[in-house]
Order: structure tokens, then C-alpha cells, then sequence
């Protein structure tokens, strides 16, 4: 809905990359602060916090007067994101022993997919019924405030309920600090991180995949705005997407045990990059809403494992550390490959945008392959 406010106040393709930019580049310079401030201090005021400012950053999109505005409150909105996020990972890292976090993990995300299948379908709604109306204002031609109003009010029960998360996420801070190796052999912190075998491919795995999503989620107003499809139909394709995305992550745990983790990996990265250069080309409408399905599936199969090989590659008491580093590694990515992917649709046409995303798919696909996860 951001993206559909950026194209009423006439913003451009290749401005909807930095709309994109924006939300990612202040989470590359805190998230790792973060996650060592989550290890050593605690998850939920971090949560808490992050959550509130997202609400607030939602009520700045409704408000925005022009583009610069907007950049503002999504940058915000970024920040608030990235601080909660965080938090709610190193709490689910936690929540029981490392070969099991297939599982948590991909809980996590089939909630977050659950979310992002009604998002869509009720902000779609929401914008048809105000356009339908004729109540849509001139600088909101796509009727996107009410969505924005009813997102800072979820932001405000999501801060209330966060209230009663347990504030370390490893146990008390007595029981960690127990648990933690005695002074002089204790890991480094951010080194060690990054020394952890194969963790760049784990991050780069990690980067493209959340990354396609984002991209499709930025630019898929944009490419129906070319192609002549509604926002209801736009928001039905998010929403497919979603819904594919939750119900393979909620049977993540036994797709693992059949297939591995990392046979699992690289065919779906090989899968979703097929499907994505077959919407290249304009096709029926019909074969967009199966082919965003398959993506769906894929895509939705890639968040938990790299979470999950993130998580397990790292020492106990610095898990929050790991997966603010792999948030980084995403926020690098969700800053560059917008805005190149919106120089090339700029020169080539916007459907571009699936053939570089489906390229980096299949990248990402042979730095699995010829990884160690297991």
C-alpha cells in the first residue's frame, strides 16, 4: 500500500526503489548493535519499542504530503520493524534447542505468511470500497489512508501484547550468564558470527530469498498499473503468495525430515527462480495467480531454513547477534537489488524485474548446493 501511495503522488518506477531503499538502509547500521543489545540486556523492550514506532510510522504514510514525506515515514517504519524483529527472533531461537528450530522457525514465519494473507485482501478491499465510493482524495488516488489508520491501531495491540513477552529470551539473565563459557574462552561476539562455517552463503541465501519477496511485494503495483490489472487483483496476488507461503511453513518440519534441508533448499530455490522468468512476458491472469503460487511455496520454504542454519551455526548467548547480522545481510539486500531492479525495469520494462529475481534465485540455489547445511 506504501508502494500505491508512492504512485499518487506520481512517483516513478525507479522511485519506488528508493521508497524500498529507504526501509532497509537505517536497519544496515543497527541491527547488529541490536542484536548484541538483545543478548546482553534482553528482548522485549526492544520489541516493544520497535512495534510502537511502527504504528507511529504507519500514521506518517496516511499523513505524507508528498514523496520525500513518505520516504520519511517508511524509513521509520524500517526501524521499527527491524528493532522488533530482533527481539521476537532471538525469542524464538530460544524457545528450545537448536534442532528444533526448523520447526519453531517455521511457525514463526507461517504466522508472520498469515499476516501477510489478510494484509493484502483487506487493504485491497479497503482501497476498492473508498474508490468505489468516490471518497479517494486526489493525492490518494488508490484510497490507501484507512489502510494506514487500521495498521497503527494492530501496531498498538501488537506493543500491548508484546508487554508480556519474557524479557530475556534465553531464561533469566542469572540463568544465562551460568550457561555462558567462563571469562577467556567466551567467542568474540561478531567475529565469531562470521567466522561460523559457510555463514556467507547462509546470508546470502537468506538475503536473496527475503528479498524476492520485498522486490515482488514493491514492484508488483507497479507492474499490474502496466499491465492493466486492478489493485483488487494486485492485493489477490499478494495475498496467494502469502497463503502458499503460510501453509508450507507450518509443515516445514516434516518436509525437512523427508527431502533434507538442503536438497529442500536448492530445489525450491530452482523452482521459484522457473517461475518467476515465466511471468516475464505478459501471460493471462489466470496463469499469474498460479505461477505466484509456486513462488509463494518456494519463497515460503526458504525464510525458516536460512533462519534456522543461522541460528544453529552460532554460540547459544550470541543467536541474537547471528540473526541480526542475517538481517542485515537482508537490509543490504533489500537496499541495492530494488533500486537496480527498478534501473533495469526503467530501461527494459518492469517485466524485467522477474528475470533479475529469478537470476538470483538460481544463484543462490548453486551456494546452497555446495554448502554444509544438513
Amino acid at each position: 500500500m506504501a508502494s500505491y501511495r508512492a504512485l499518487g503522488l506520481d512517483a516513478s518506477v525507479e522511485q519506488l526503489g528508493y521508497l524500498a531503499l529507504s526501509f532497509a538502509a537505517l536497519s544496515i547500521a543497527v541491527a547488529i548493535p541490536i542484536g548484541r543489545l538483545v543478548d546482553e540486556r534482553g528482548a522485549r523492550a526492544t520489541t516493544v519499542g520497535g512495534i510502537a514506532l511502527m504504528g507511529g510510522a504507519a500514521l506518517g504514510h496516511a499523513a505524507a504530503a508528498d514523496l520525500l514525506g513518505l520516504i520519511a515515514a517508511h524509513a521509520a517504519l524500517g526501524l521499527g520493524l527491524i528493532f522488533a524483529v530482533v527481539g521476537l527472533q532471538a525469542i524464538v531461537a530460544h524457545a528450545g534447542p537448536a534442532d528444533g528450530a526448523d520447526a519453531r522457525f517455521g511457525l514463526f514465519g507461517a504466522t508472520v505468511s498469515l499476516g501477510q494473507v489478510l494484509g493484502p485482501v483487506v487493504a485491497g478491499g479497503m482501497a476498492e470500497v473508498l474508490i468505489a465510493a468516490g471518497l479517494a482524495g486526489p493525492d490518494d488516488p488508490y484510497g490507501t489512508a484507512p489502510t494506514f489508520v487500521l495498521a497503527a491501531l494492530l501496531c498498538a495491540s501488537g506493543a500491548v501484547a508484546a508487554l508480556r513477552l519474557p524479557r530475556y529470551p534465553g531464561g533469566t539473565r542469572e540463568a544465562r550468564v551460568a550457561a555462558e563459557p567462563p571469562d577467556g574462552s567466551r567467542p568474540a561476539g561478531l567475529g565469531t558470527v562470521l567466522r561460523a562455517p559457510h555463514m556467507g552463503k547462509a546470508l546470502w541465501a537468506s538475503m536473496v530469498v527475503l528479498t524476492a519477496t520485498d522486490v515482488l511485494t514493491v514492484y508488483l503495483p507497479a507492474i499490474g498499473a502496466e499491465r492493466g490489472w486492478s489493485v483488487a487483483f494486485v492485493s489477490i496476488l499478494l495475498a496467494v503468495r502469502a497463503a502458499l507461503s503460510f501453509a508450507v511453513r507450518v509443515g516445514t518440519a516434516p518436509l525437512v525430515r523427508m527431502l533434507g534441508r538442503r536438497p529442500l533448499l536448492v530445489g525450491a530455490c530452482g523452482i521459484g527462480a522457473a517461475a518467476l522468468l515465466l511471468m516475464t512476458p505478459e501471460l493471462p491472469a489466470w496463469v499469474a495467480v498460479v505461477l505466484m503460487a509456486v513462488t509463494g511455496l518456494v519463497l515460503g520454504i526458504g525464510q525458516p531454513l536460512t533462519m534456522a542454519w543461522v541460528s544453529r551455526s552460532a554460540p547459544e548467548h550470541l543467536r541474537a547477534t547471528a540473526l541480526a547480522v542475517r538481517l542485515t545481510a537482508n537490509r543490504v539486500g533489500q537496499s541495492l537489488i530494488p533500486v537496480a531492479v527498478g534501473a533495469v525495469a526503467a530501461i527494459a520494462g518492469s517485466g524485467a524485474i522477474f528475470l533479475v529475481l529469478g537470476a538470483l534465485l538460481v544463484s543462490t540455489s548453486v551456494a546452497v548446493a555446495r554448502s554444509d547445511l544438513r
